[in-house]
Parts: C-alpha cells; structure tokens; sequence
C-alpha cells in the first residue's frame, strides 16, 4: 500500500485502506483496551485507534512506526478524520525523552534544546519557526526574480578579506591563510558591473567576533541585493520597504496567528541618523559617544516610530562616513556623510545598504585612506576601470528577521541547526 501522509487524512478518505508513517508523538489509554495514538509526519499529526492486541505493540513516544488500517471520521474536533488501525510495525524505538515533546510549548532552556536540537525540531512550534523562514527565503527569491535581478553564488573562501574589517575567520588553504567570507559585498558588486546590473544572493556569511548575545550568530543566512544604474538611495529604501510589505502579505495567511504583524503595510518613516539620535537625546536624555546608535538606541526608536507612525520601524540614513566600509559613497554636499542607511525593525537592526563609490580614482583614495593596500584589491578594482554604473544595494539577515517576525527571544531559535 502508498503510504499516505497525516494532512491527507480528510473526510474524503473515510472508509479507504490508509498506511501512515511517522513518530509517535503522545499514547492515551481508555479503559484498558482501547488507546488513541497520536502520530506526527513531516506535514502534521494524525489520529490513530488501537483496539485488543495492538495496544501491547504500542512504543514509548517519539519511537518511529508504520500503522495500517480504514479511515473513519470521529468525534475530535482536532481530527475529524481519525485511522481505525488493523496492523502496527515498529520502526524504530525511542530512548527514554531528555524532555517532553507533546506539550504545547517547550520548556527546557535554550542550552538544552540546542544540546538535544535535532529532538527538539521535531516540536511543531520549531517546525513552524523554519517552515517560515523556509517561506521567506523563498518569497525574497521570487520577489526579487520577478523584478529582473539574476541569482548568483559567490565564493566564501576569499585570499583576502572582503571588507578590510578584523571580523574574518583564518582557514588553512593548502599551506596558504584564506579567510571565510563575511559579505559577498565585493562580488556582488563585480557582478553589476560584469553586465548583470541586478543580481541577488542566499548564502552563509561568517563574522569571527566573541560574542554571544540573543542577537548575534558567528554564522548566518544573509540575503543579499545589489543594483546598477541606481543614484537616489531611497530608490533602494523604497525597494526594501515594497519586498517586506510583499512578504507580510505573502506570509500572512498561513504564519498570521504566529506572526507580530502589527504595523504591516504602513509606510516606514525615514530619518537621518542625526535626527534620530536627537530624537533619543530630547526623549530619553541619551546621547551617543561614537556618533552611531546602539542596541538601546535601536529599541527605543523603533518604539519612537511606532508610536508617531504606527509602525515599529524606521529607515536610518546619512550615516557618517568613518562608520562606513570604505565603498560607501559620501554625499556630495557633505563629504563627511554616506549615502548609506539601516532599517531598524521591531527594535533591531535588519538591513545595511546604500549607494557604493564608482569611480575607481575615488575608490582607491578611499582604500588608501583607510590604509588598505589598492594593489590587493585589484581583482575587485578590476571592473571599476571599464565604465561601472552607479550601483548600490543592501542585506537582510534571514535568522534576525525570521526571530523578529515570531517574537522569538534569542536569534538561535532561528538557526536550525547553531552547532556552538
């Protein structure tokens, strides 16, 4: 017999032969000789019916089993349709649980669960975390094919660091040190100016920093953007602002009861970053030593902008310039401020992007200026020297946005997978 899967056990199966596999995820007894299982698949969770000698075959939960039998409906309003078994094999048996996996919510500590992670998946609240983000990635794919970008994939075993920062990771390349990618800033870049002019990536990226925060991974999912022949940064603002609405909507009816939505589909207000660490000054008497916004300062203008426009986020721009990588092109009025912004959501950082330098004669002195060898980073420079448009784009961070959208706590929730 197919195996049929739980979601498929709908009214119109009533009265056909069914063989269901999957783990059993909690075991009621009622009176002795009659037990209702509970078995969860890759799509969901069915009812099943055990009577006389089956249930001296039932396993402890969580064990893997094949159930035979004819669907019939029922009185559960859970499972209108449950399965009346006539045969049960045993797969495979479970160990005793390090925790419970047929409560409604998890209860052990993160540390536990990312201990025992591959268990833990298995709880429908886990499952949804990723099936969203699964959505989101592959709503940023289709959003942005649709609007003429190329997807691409691009090295992450670099000779040199992307981005001249210290945050890189060292791995032996054959006797030879190479670095992990903490951008794929450079090449996305190339790409514009290879004649691409729009292209996109989903790809890991690594940042080497010490730190462990309910907001930081050392590896994530970065999904990336970067268009040519763009010379107004609220074109690229404006871009983000549409693909997010996009993505609310898209997610919206089958996360919408998981999902913060408040604020959806209203406009993002955009500020320059000096007003808005003036707004924090005047509000909260908090005033910024760097001349850039904190974690604090994020949170509390996001609650800022909920309040005045009813949507907590908020663009950032006119960042100044010695807070920039070293591409970021300067406004031409004032030269010490970038044509550059962050999108500040639910009180987090999601996105950086803006307008990249061109010329190549201004991106040498910029590279020079911040002591940075030019000569290292011809392969890069390469592109710039036969007519590269003026270009810009920016990168979302897929866990920080997929914890943000449930309201999860700790951005590992959102790592499938957070191996240290």
């Amino acid at each position: 017999m197919k195996r049929s899967i739980a979601k498929e056990l709908t009214p119109h199966k009533a009265g056909q032969e069914v063989l269901l596999s999957g783990w059993v995820r909690k075991v009621r007894i009622v009176g002795g000789d009659l037990a209702f299982l509970i078995l969860a698949d890759g799509s969901g969770s069915a009812q099943i019916v055990l009577d006389g000698g089956l249930l001296d075959k039932i396993p402890p939960v969580e064990s893997a089993i094949t159930v035979s039998g004819v669907a019939q409906e029922s009185r559960s309003r859970e499972y209108p349709v449950e399965l009346l078994a006539d045969q049960l094999e045993v797969i495979a048996v479970a160990d005793p649980l390090p925790f419970p996996l047929n409560h409604k919510v998890l209860e052990p500590g993160l540390d536990l669960l990312d201990r025992y992670r591959p268990l833990a998946l298995r709880h429908p609240n886990m499952q949804t975390t990723f099936r969203l983000q699964h959505a989101l990635i592959q709503h940023f794919e289709e959003f942005f094919t649709g609007e003429g970008f190329t997807r691409v994939t691009t090295p992450k075993i670099l000779s040199t660091g992307t981005e001249g920062g210290a945050e890189l990771f060292k791995v032996d390349y054959f006797g030879q040190t190479a670095y992990l990618a903490q951008s794929p800033q450079f090449f996305k870049q190339m790409l514009v100016g290879a004649g691409f002019e729009r292209v996109f990536e989903v790809g890991q990226v690594f940042r080497a920093e010490e730190h462990r925060t309910s907001r930081h991974l050392n590896e994530f999912i970065s999904l990336d953007i970067e268009m040519g022949f763009v010379s107004d940064v609220n074109e690229l603002m404006t871009l983000e602002e549409t693909f997010l609405n996009s993505l609310l909507e898209a997610l919206a009816p089958r996360f919408g009861a998981k999902m913060v939505i408040k604020g959806a589909q209203k406009p993002m207000p955009r500020m320059a970053l000096s007003d808005a660490l003036a707004v924090l000054e005047k509000k909260h008497g908090k005033q910024s030593r760097d001349g850039n916004i904190d974690p604090e300062g994020e949170r509390l203008i996001s609650a800022w902008a909920e309040r005045e426009y009813g949507v907590p986020a908020v663009f950032l721009h006119s960042y100044p310039t010695d807070i920039r990588p070293f591409y970021a092109l300067a406004q031409d009025d004032d030269p010490g401020l970038t044509h550059s912004f962050d999108l500040i959501f639910r009180g987090q950082e999601i996105t950086s992007g803006g307008l990249r330098i061109h010329n190549v004669a201004q991106l040498s002195q910029a590279l020079a200026k911040r002591r940075l060898n030019p000569e290292t980073y011809e392969f890069y420079l390469q592109v710039f020297r036969y007519g590269m448009p003026p270009h810009g784009g920016f990168a979302i961070g897929a866990e920080r946005l997929t914890a943000l959208l449930l309201g999860l706590n700790n951005i590992r929730e959102a790592s499938i997978l957070p191996i240290f």
